[in-house]
This record gives C-alpha cells, structure tokens and sequence, in this order.
C-alpha cells in the first residue's frame, strides 16, 4: 500500500514539473540541468559577496581555486557513494519488502523515481529538522550523477554482467531446442515489431498530438528501441511460482539475442540520421555485426576455456579469468571490431554454461554460479535504479505526450500479439514447440528495460543539427514510459495470467509425489522425536511444543482429485533427474571425466524431453552412440591421417569405456532411490509402477555392464587404463576427506590442513592433466595371437608382420562391400564382424578369422558385406603385399586357401538343392571334415562319387559330353582334368 502511495506521489510531482514550466537547458551533449522554482530551493550557507578592490584580488584567486577543488572532490566522490547508497537500497529492498507483491526489479524502479522527483523538486539538499540543518546535497548530487550517466559506459559497465550472466546460467539443451523459436522472435519479429510501431508513429504524426516534426527513420528508431525486451521481472517470477523452464527458457533466449538484434538495427538508423552510415550494404552490415559478434564471442571463450583448463580448484584465478573474458568480449566486439557485442557475450556465455562446465574445476563451479548470481544482482540494483532516476530527473513532456505514450503502449502490445500470432504456425511445430498458454504469457510478458532507455539516452545527447530537441525530448520520455509502464503493468500483473493460464498447476502425479514425500518427512519427524524422548539429555523437553514444529500437513499437503489417474510420467521423470545428477556427482568426484558425463547428459536431456514417456530402457544402444565417423574410416589408411585416425579411435573406445561405467554406477544410484520410494509407499499402485521402473533401470545396468565386458575383453588395454584412473581418484578423494576428518577431530589446525590439501590437489591436477595411458601392442605380437599362423619360422614370421598395418573400426562401420572388389585382406584381431548376403546374417567372426581371403586368392568380387558388430582392430595388407607374402611362404598360402576354401564351398553349397535344407551346423560339420586339393594342369582325378566344388582353375568333366568349367563352381560326379593349375575343395564320403 505504501508503494502505491508513493507511485501516485511521484506521478503527481512529474504533472507537477509540468505545470511549473520548468525549463531545461542544455549545459552540453547528453546532460540537462533544470531551472526549478526558487522557493524550493532553500539555500543555507551563501557566499559573502565579493568586495571590490586590489587588497582583495588574491583573496578571491585563491577562494576560487579552493572552490574548484572542493567541486573536484565532490564530482570524484558522487559515484562512489550513488553505488554505496544503491547497494543499501537494494539489500534493503530485498530484505524489508520481500513480501510485497511487486517483483523486485520493480520496486527499485520505483525508488529510484521517487529518488529522482526528490532531486528534481530540491529535496534532497538542506533538511530543516527545527533545531539543526543537515546537509544532504551529496545524496542529491549522486543521483544526479545516476540521472546523467553516460549511456555508453551504462552499456559497457551492466551488460556484460547482466547478459553473461543470463546466458551462463541457461540450461543449454532446453536453450538449443528453444533457440529456433527465439530467433524467430529476435530477428524476423523485432524487425516487424520495429515496422508496425514505427507505422504507428507516423500514424499519430498526422494529429495534432506533437509529433509532426516525426520522420519514418526516427520512427523506425523508436521501434528497434522499444522493441527489445526485458524479462528480468518476468523470467524470476515464472521460476517462483513454478511454471515450466521451458517457457522461461524462450524468453529469456529471446531477449537475449534481441537485444543484440535491436542495438544492430538501432545503430543502422542512427548512423544514417547522423551522416555516419557506412556504404554497403544494410544486409551485409547486419550480417557482418551479428556473425562477427558470434565469432569473436567464440574465439574469446575458446582461450579462456584453455586457460581455465590448466587451472585446478583455483576459484580467485578461474573467476577473475571469466569476469575478465566477459567484459573483453563486450570491448573487443564493440569498440575495436564494430560488432554486436551483445551475441559475443551471448555465445560466449553458453560456451562456457556448455563445454566451460567441465573445465571449471568441480570445487569451484558452485562457487562460480553463486558469484554470477551475486554480480547479476548488484547489476540489476544499480541498472534499475538508474533507469528509475532517469526517468524522474530527465524526461521532458506535455499532457499530449502522456495521451500518446497511451496509444503507444497499446499499439505495441498490438503489434506483439501480429508477430506472435504471424510466427505461431512456425513455432509451434519447432523445438519444443510452442504451446496456445504460453505463446500468451510470451505476449504478454514482453517488458522493457534498461537497453531501451540507455538507446534512448544516446539519442537524446545528439546534436541539434541531426534531431531537434522537442523529438529527443519525446524519444526519451516514450521510451522511458513504455519501460515504467511495462514494468509496473505488466511485471506485477503477469503472475495472475500465469495461475489464470493453469501454468502452474501441478499434473496429479507431481501431486502425489508430493503428497508422499511430505507424509514421509513426518514419519520421518516423528521417529526423530521419538528418539530424542529417550536421550536422557533431552528427555525432560516440553513434547508439546516440540510437536507444534512438526510439518502442517493441513496446510502443506496438496489436495488430490480422486477421479484424476496417477501416472508413471512423473516417477520416470524424476528418476531421470537423478540419473542426471548423479553424472555431475561422478564428474565431481573425478570419476567420470569431461567428455563422457557430457555425452551421457546430452543423452539423458533427449529422454528426459519425452516427460517420462518412454521407457528408461528406451535409449540408443551404448554402441551407437560412440560411433566415429565414417569419413575417418575411408582415410586411415592414409599416411599423413594414419596416427590421427587411430588416436582418434581409442580416445572415442575410451570415451565410451569411462561413460558406459558412469552409465553402470548411475543405474545403481536410481536404482537405490526406487528401493527407497517402494520402502516408503503405501499406495498399491504406485508400487506396481515402481516395480515396472525398477525393471527397465535393471535392463540398462545389463546393458551396460555387457557393454563393459565386450570392451574389457576385446580391449584390455583400455579398461586397466580407466581403472588404474578411478583408483588413484578414490585414493586421492579418500586422502581429501581424511584431512577434513583430522581438522574436525582438532588433531591438525587449519593452516597445516591447506598445505595438505595443496598437496593433494597437486597431484590431482597430474591426475586430470596426464591420466593413466595404455600402450597397445604391436603388430608382430598381435598376428601371434592369431592360430593359423602359428606354425610359420620366426625369420619369415617376421618379414610377414611388416606388411601388415593395423586399422579400426567403429560400431556398424562397414569394412567391405558385396560385388565390390576392394582390395585387401583383414585380419581380425579383437572385436567381432557380422558377415551378410543379401541383408541376411551368413555368420559373425570373431578374433583370428580373416576377412577378404576368397577374393583375394580367386581375384573376384567381394561374396557378402561384412560389418562392425564392435570396436574392431583388423591388421590390414594390400594385394600386392599379399603376393610377396605367399611367395615367401608356401605354408602361410595353404592356410589361407584351408581358410578360404570352407567359406567358399559354404557359400556354393547353400544354394545347392541338395543342402539347402540342412542346419547350419550340420552343413559346416560336413565342410569342415573336407580338404583343399591341388591339381596341376593336365592332371586327371576320379571324384568317385565324393562330392567336390572347384575353387580356382579351370576344370574339364569327361563324360558324354565333355564340359569346361570355371571357378566357383559344384563338380559333377566322374573323372576331371585340369586345363589349368587349379584347386578343388574335396569332401568326405
């Protein structure tokens, strides 16, 4: 009640200004000093007047040298005690007035209004209190400062604090489904926004209201201005009362990019009133402005994120580094490269709310956001209390500029509600999607503020000769209204069309997971009395009162509707909430490293945007979402690429090796929150659901622990590397709290305890910096593993060994191609291959199998498509390698064809009548109870009714009619004879 009290005082008083005629002058660009009526002036110390004379001459030299110090001091010290005072205020506001139901953000814009008028009226100077005066003129010259300030250092001082802040503490995945829709917003909105207001303008022009000397570029400047939003007051009250992150997500991403949006067209009007524009194109100009401030955003944050990485629970340098890079960002951008400072801040904020997450160091991340908080809070103080000063001390205006500044606040919500309702198809389908209740809190939410006025402010210091001083002066005061209007109309209003909109409604089962949680506190409450009744220290309390401290579930426990149907959404959602925190612990801990808890974060975001929809077990298989890409697979083999390739390859296996325990650990850690909220429900139903639960987390724990054991076995190398890490992690974290332990024992002081810690920390930053790297072996030493080269001599073994390369395959990479003839033959290694024809599965190989032997030997097209079941290691060697190797060793040529020849007749022998309908099994068992046959050419061989196929060669049949044939094929029984040197696959009897 008060503060409407005072707002109708401070309106009375800015009527009263008018009708008081009082009349500013102009002491230099930017700054008015105001004639006030003389008999509110009280004026207690006067200067004696000046004596003429010589005797006199060096008295008054030296009075007038003093007084221009003491002026001096004066101007140095009204800044400083403008932000002691601000902070006082501020502090005190948040404190006092915590219950008011105006935002806080508003009711300093009020106070510093009343604070203006209060100056402006020359009452705050002398205070007559009967017995002595007091002399505040320095709060009355330290708001003056604030109603004066320069609107470039206003921009260059909050905004990198303010926008930093805002984009740092955004969720980046809810900002990256959001951010179509808020560029939407941003660039095609406000440029409709600035069109339809400027119309507006115009419009008015032609009545007899003030604004005939009003031109469409002034106009259109007035639009970029007042179309900038500001959802401070907005975007704190939705996250009070409840509503969806979502919505406070687009609105605050759209403010954020149109404020950057709005300087950038600003700017392009302004410098093309005042002579100042540039000859290219506006097009170019704004791309130019926008992507630059993107890119020099990006390159700051990329050096600061590298320097921040080589610091380790630091939180002095680390903060320092990012406060620094924040206000570079903004300097660079603006002032050495003319570009749009705001996204620079932008995108380097989110750079750092995304990647920079994981390089701040764990001890200091808390403490990171806590402080942005703070420095956002400061900001807001100071800005909003300017603004509100500003507007009391410096606008100029007439009873016809209050009838347009009417029209003008209606006109824009107007326009607000076409470029919504224009880009609602669009949005609504995008991202998130945009949902009929909240596209009207986005209407209705879109408040101004201080970048609106701090524009307005820069037009108002122009020069004569570009803008007269009546349009400055109706610029400012517009401006300056749609900012109080929006802030006093619609910031403490929004909250009733928020609860009117049902946004904040909870869904019933959020209802009962309350209802449950707080019908446990109780239970909770209740033992805890029960066991201070039998502490002999406590045991004589007054119970009764201790009782009346117990939870009101009158008051506190919500109301569920009978009829409404409890659903497993909420459960699923929750516990993926949990899954996602405990990612973060893990990381903290130094379990989990960066890469990984980024990408099972990003993973669990996806799930967590379905509401709970889905199964828990209803993610991408681990496999899948490691996957290298595909180019990287075509380009191992080249020389310059071959290091990078495989690098690349074990960094990603041990990505996926370090999350998919992560993956394991956090499964674990929901799986004991279900325990505990089935321990704690009474409700049948929801235990049903909590079974259900219980069983999708426990088919993803046998996922990934399947997945480990595919990697460990395959990969040994990888998973003692990993392992060797968690143990010297667990050992140094154990150090850690042993030391806290002995601090709290009082068994060492604290200073003895920070040499300690320093130490340990020392060695935690080896840890991060150099982890456990494993080695992999060598091609000789892993052909040895391989059994059909056993029996070849050391000397040729050896010679064999280096012509062979290793290579890596991902998880579905294909290594070769059906009816292409690559060259090549692969040895596998670890990992496992499906082999398929025609989309069907023929077998899956393993370590020691090869891949390519028949076309290699036969020197036909590829039979089937094999493909990566799992990370593969495959020692690769070209065809002509290959030759030398077979005519090094004749032994190594017979095993290949021994090889070569029973995957051969398989595949021949499948498509024969004959077998068709025989087991897999029992045909292999046939197969491989055969032997591979040389005949040389000229050479005749009785089959004897023994079945044979012919691998190569070129074979005559004898019979009736005397037949050729060519490789592969199934011989027919009867005697044959080998035009050329040839091999047959012979099976027994």
């Amino acid at each position: 009640m008060k503060i409407l009290v005072a707002l109708k005082v401070t309106f009375f008083l800015m009527i009263t200004s008018v009708e008081a005629n009082i009349v500013p002058t102009i002491s230099k660009i930017g700054e008015m000093q105001f004639a006030v009526p003389s008999n509110l002036i009280h004026a207690s110390f006067s200067e004696p007047l000046q004596q003429s004379g010589d005797s006199h001459s060096e008295h008054s030299v030296l009075k007038e040298e003093e007084s221009h110090e003491t002026s001096d001091h004066h101007n140095s010290m009204d800044p400083l005690f403008f932000i002691i005072l601000a902070l006082i205020i501020g502090a005190g506001t948040r404190h006092f007035l915590q219950k008011s139901p105006l935002p806080f953000t508003v009711m300093l814009l009020i106070i510093g209004m009343i604070s203006g008028v209060l100056v402006r009226f020359g009452l705050l100077e002398i205070w007559n209190l009967g017995i002595v005066e007091v002399d505040v003129s320095l709060i009355s010259r330290s708001i003056k400062w604030a109603a004066n300030i320069d609107p470039h250092l206003l921009l260059y001082t909050f905004l990198p604090v303010l926008i930093f802040e805002a984009a740092f503490a955004m969720d980046v995945h809810t900002f990256k489904k959001s951010l179509v829709n808020a560029t939407l917003l941003a660039v095609p909105g406000i440029i409709v926004a600035l069109l339809l207001t400027g119309a507006i303008m115009m419009f008015l022009a032609d009545y007899d209201l003030g604004l005939s000397n009003w031109t469409w570029p002034i106009a259109l400047m007035f639009g970029a201005v007042v179309s900038a939003t500001d959802p401070v007051a907005v975007v704190a009250l939705l996250k009070d009362l409840g509503a969806s992150k979502k919505l406070g997500t687009l609105i605050e991403g759209e403010s954020l990019l149109n404020d950057g949006t709005a300087i950038v067209l600003f700017m392009v009007f302004f410098l093309a009133i005042t002579g100042e524009a540039s000859n290219a194109s506006p097009i170019i100009q704004f791309a130019k402005v926008v992507f630059g401030g993107i890119i020099v955003g990006g390159v700051i944050g990329y050096f600061s994120i590298t320097w921040i990485k080589k610091v380790f629970n630091d939180a002095l340098v680390e903060i320092s580094v990012i406060v620094g890079a924040a206000y570079l960002t903004f300097f660079v951008a603006e002032y050495f490269f003319h570009v749009s400072g705001v996204l620079a801040l932008v995108t380097l904020g989110l750079i750092m709310a995304g990647v920079g997450r994981t390089r701040i160091s764990p001890e200091v991340e808390h403490f990171m956001h806590e402080f942005w908080e703070l420095a956002g809070f400061i900001a807001n103080t100071l800005l909003f209390l300017i603004v509100g000063v500003v507007i009391a001390e410096r606008t100029i205006f007439s009873i016809k500029d209050f009838v347009v500044l009417i029209i003008v606040y209606i006109g824009i919500h107007i326009v607000r509600a076409i470029v919504i309702a224009m880009l609602y198809p669009f949005m609504k389908r995008i991202g998130y999607g945009l949902p009929l209740k909240d596209a009207y809190v986005v209407w209705y939410g879109a408040l101004r503020g201080a970048i609106a006025l701090a524009l307005a402010l820069i037009v108002a210091g122009v020069d004569e000769e570009f803008i007269p001083l009546q349009i400055r002066n109706q610029f400012l005061f517009y401006t300056a209204g749609i900012v109080t209007l929006t802030l006093l109309i619609n910031a403490t209003t929004v909250k009733y069309v928020v609860n009117y909109l049902g946004l904040t409604k909870l869904t019933p089962e959020k209802q009962m997971m309350i209802k449950n949680a707080l019908e446990f506190l109780t239970l909770s409450s209740e033992k805890t009395i029960e066991k201070i009744r039998k502490n002999r220290y406590t045991s004589k309390a007054n119970f009764e009162k201790v009782m009346e401290y117990l939870p009101d579930q009158h008051h506190e426990l919500p109301i569920i509707d009978s009829e409404l149907d409890t659903s497993i959404f909420e459960t699923r959602r929750r516990i993926l909430e949990k899954e996602k925190s405990a990612y973060w612990s893990l990381f903290k801990e130094g379990m989990l490293g960066p890469s990984a808890v980024h990408r099972l974060t990003d993973g669990i975001n996806q799930i967590i945007d379905s509401g709970g929809m889905k199964s828990l077990a209803d993610r991408a298989d681990l496999e899948e979402e490691w996957k290298t890409p595909e180019l990287l697979g075509r380009v191992q083999g080249w020389p310059l690429l071959k290091r990078f390739t495989q690098q690349f390859f074990f960094e990603k296996l041990a990505v996926s090796y370090d999350s998919a325990m992560g993956f394991v650990m956090a499964q674990e850690e929901t799986l004991k929150l279900v325990d505990s909220m089935m321990r704690s429900s009474k409700d049948g139903e929801e235990k049903k659901q909590l079974e259900i639960i219980e069983s999708e987390i426990n088919e993803n724990r046998i996922h990934g622990l399947t997945f480990l054991r595919n990697i460990r076995n395959s990969y040994p190398e990888i998973y003692t590397a990993i392992s060797t890490r968690q143990a010297i992690r667990t050992m140094l974290n154990s150090e850690r709290y042993t030391v806290e332990r002995l601090v709290g024992r009082g068994r060492i002081n604290s200073g003895e305890a920070s040499k300690m810690f320093k130490n340990i920390e020392v060695r935690m930053k080896r840890l991060l910096d150099s982890p456990p790297a494993f080695d992999l072996p060598k091609s000789v030493e892993l052909l040895r593993e391989v059994s059909w080269l056993k029996g070849i001599e050391e000397s040729k073994f050896k010679k064999i060994s280096e012509l062979f390369e290793d290579r890596f395959f991902s998880v579905g990479q294909t290594m070769v191609k059906k009816d292409v003839k690559e060259e090549g033959l692969f040895v596998l290694i670890r990992g496992k291959v499906i082999v398929t024809v025609d989309d069907k599965v023929i077998e899956i190989l393993g370590p020691g199998n090869v891949v390519g032997e028949i076309s290699l030997l036969t020197d036909n097209f590829r039979s089937a498509t094999v493909t990566a079941q799992s990370p593969v290691t495959v020692l690769w060697i070209s065809n002509s390698n290959m030759k030398k190797v077979l005519t090094l060793s004749g032994e190594f040529e017979s095993n290949l064809w021994e090889i070569a020849g029973m995957r051969l007749a398989e595949n021949l022998l499948r498509e024969n009548e004959s077998y068709k309908l025989m087991q897999q099994e029992e045909l292999r068992r046939i197969i491989k109870s055969g032997m591979v046959k040389e005949i040389n050419e000229g050479e005749r061989l009785s089959l004897n009714k023994n079945q044979a196929l012919l691998l190569s060669g070129k074979i005559s049949v004898s019979g009736e009619r005397k037949k050729v044939l060519d490789a592969p094929c199934i011989l027919p029984d009867g005697e044959i004879e080998a035009i050329i040197d040839s091999r047959l696959y012979l099976l027994s009897s």
